[in-house]
């Protein structure tokens, strides 16, 4: 059974605790993850644009960013895969831009994030990122095919 902490800095009854934990679980279970540790962080654009700025030495906010940690301590139950955090705002926006709706841009963000605290990522080879990106794509495709399931999280 996995682990997933979730902090909410701001206040948006779409997004919820419950609806962010359910889905996280999802995406672990996809990854044959039965025994991880995540954190997951919904703020708001300020302070994502902080962490963008203090980490990545970009000073603009973002949509989501993971803090990849990998890490099993002895005698402690969970391997600890670190810390994702994403800008509700931003999400929302993005979501408008691209045409799809607010909780299943939330859900490819997720996504994305978890996989890289699992260590894939899009940026450096072009190989890589084709491979994370197709993963992504499965992986949300699973979890929004269905209007009726993703209402039932």
């Amino acid at each position: 059974m996995n682990r997933i902490l979730i902090s909410k800095d701001i206040y948006d009854r779409q997004i919820t605790k419950k609806f962010v934990k359910e889905v996280a679980d999802k995406i672990l279970k996809e990854m044959h993850i039965n025994d991880g540790e995540l954190s997951i962080t919904l703020t708001d654009d300020e302070t994502i644009r902080q962490l963008n700025k203090e980490w990545r030495k970009k000073d603009r906010p973002t949509d989501v960013l993971s803090f990849p940690i990998d890490e099993k301590p002895p005698a402690y139950r969970y391997r600890i895969l670190g810390d994702v955090v994403i800008s509700l705002p931003y999400a929302k926006r993005q979501a408008e831009e691209i045409g799809i709706p607010y909780r299943d841009e939330v859900v490819r963000l997720l996504t994305h994030g978890i996989l890289h605290l699992l260590g894939y990522d899009h940026e450096g080879c072009p190989a890589e990122a084709e491979k994370m990106f197709r993963l992504q794509d499965r992986i949300y495709e699973k979890i929004t095919s269905s209007r009726t399931q993703q209402e039932d999280l």
